[in-house]
């Protein structure tokens, strides 16, 4: 169907949504060739940041596959409390009513997943350049055994290799950084452009799927 050309976004329900639940790596690898886009929001219990992370937080494969296909980390470190003291009314999770733009510090600090908030904040920061973390996160994150080496990422300046590199993939787009054909046309090495494409932390490429936490 994909090659025939059916659309994977065009669904009441994300097809990509659904193999995230499945934890289907092929089947995701599968629609994020074919353009799923994976900055996707769900309709039920929207988030602040988009709604494909939720289902990734345990699993390093998948958490990697979604960064390198374009996903928005950004928008996860949007806090409009910033170093202020967080509101309360989120204190131990979803409830069955719905709840309107959580932020990413309310969800991955909750009672049952804030013992994977260091690895998850850490396969983030090799996505992006500075961020500055809320006060409710870094709270959090202070009792994390990764601390160390994220304070010290988020207190040095990134390397300039690195800030070429989300350059060159903010240039790009997102579309075509999935595009086998266009990276051929590029004129650049194999090396680099293995390199602009996160082929590092390509863990479902080198079929390395010891990736749970």
């Amino acid at each position: 169907l994909l090659n025939a050309g059916a659309l994977p976004n065009q669904d009441p329900i994300n097809c990509l949504q659904i193999a995230l639940r499945m934890g289907n790596y092929e089947l995701m690898n599968l629609l994020l060739r074919h353009g799923a886009n994976v900055n996707y929001f769900c309709r039920v219990n929207t988030t602040h940041f988009p709604s494909a992370l939720q289902y990734a937080l345990k699993d390093e494969v998948m958490l990697r596959m979604l960064m390198n296909y374009g996903y928005d980390v950004h928008r996860c470190f949007d806090c409009p409390q910033g170093n202020s003291s967080h509101s309360q009314y989120v204190t131990d999770g979803w409830t069955s009513t719905v709840i309107k733009d959580t932020m990413f510090c309310e969800v991955i600090t909750l009672s049952w997943l804030k013992h994977l908030s260091g690895k998850v904040v850490r396969v983030m920061l090799d996505y992006v350049d500075h961020v500055n973390i809320c006060w409710k996160l870094e709270a959090v994150l202070r009792g994390q055994e990764l601390w160390p080496d994220i304070n010290s990422i988020l207190t040095n300046p990134r390397s300039l290799k690195h800030l070429c590199r989300l350059k060159i993939r903010e240039c790009m787009g997102r579309l075509r950084l999935r595009c086998p054909v266009f990276m051929t046309f590029l004129p650049l090495p194999n090396c680099l452009k293995d390199y602009i494409l996160y082929k590092e932390y390509d863990l479902y490429g080198q079929e390395n799927f010891v990736g749970t936490y």
